[in-house]
């Protein structure tokens, strides 16, 4: 007579009646607007571990690729080093998102003026926390960026500006917004009480 071996019951895997367990393997569907949905921001952590000087939470609606990839990998780790910046770091975050915002003003108002038929693009939106007021002005940055995203678009399909021209403006305003990931990066030693950046 040979013996039945029994596998012993497996944990990771439903009894009768359990209702399923999401994968962690799983490819998440791509929402309305064709973008991946963000399931993590990276550098949640280093946001938990911070006492913000507020408690705000906002909501950024968003419709392009670039805010997407910003907000899921960049903007926890620019908020959380927003909050501890001192001295001369706070004055170059305040140049870096001032020139920033001020930039992407001017050109929302420039596509603005071509008087392009509007169109609703499909969009995401997400909660980020505020931990200072200039992390709150990063987030304006990101919703103007993607004012600056649909204006465009708007304008190229109303053969008011050409593909060059958008790719061109969408890049200068990609670069606007990253110089703040770059400002972001130093220790607050590394800045002059003016917000230069000392020589190294």
């Amino acid at each position: 007579m040979s013996a039945v071996l029994e596998l012993p019951p497996d944990p990771e895997r439903p009894k009768p009646g359990d209702a399923p367990r999401p994968s962690l393997t799983d490819v998440s569907k791509p929402a309305a607007s064709g973008l991946k949905p963000i399931e993590r921001l990276t550098s949640d952590t280093r946001v938990a571990r911070i006492v913000p000087e507020s408690d705000a939470v906002t909501v950024l609606k968003y419709s392009s690729q670039f805010a997407r990839d910003f907000i899921r990998s960049d903007y926890n780790f620019c908020a959380a080093k927003i909050a501890v910046a001192r001295g001369g770091k706070v004055k170059a975050l305040e140049t870096a998102l001032r020139d920033a915002a001020e930039w992407l003003r001017k050109t929302s108002e420039w596509i603005a003026r071509h008087d392009a038929r509007a169109i609703e693009l499909p969009h995401e939106s997400i909660k980020l926390v505020i931990t200072r007021p200039l992390a709150g002005l990063l987030v304006r940055c990101l919703t103007q960026f993607d004012r600056v995203f649909v204006g465009t678009l708007e304008a190229l399909l109303a053969e008011k500006i050409n593909s060059t021209d958008r790719a061109n403006i969408l890049t200068n305003a990609e670069k606007r917004i990253k110089h703040i990931v770059q400002v972001c990066m130093p220790d607050n030693d590394q800045y002059d009480f003016d917000g230069e950046r000392r020589e190294q």
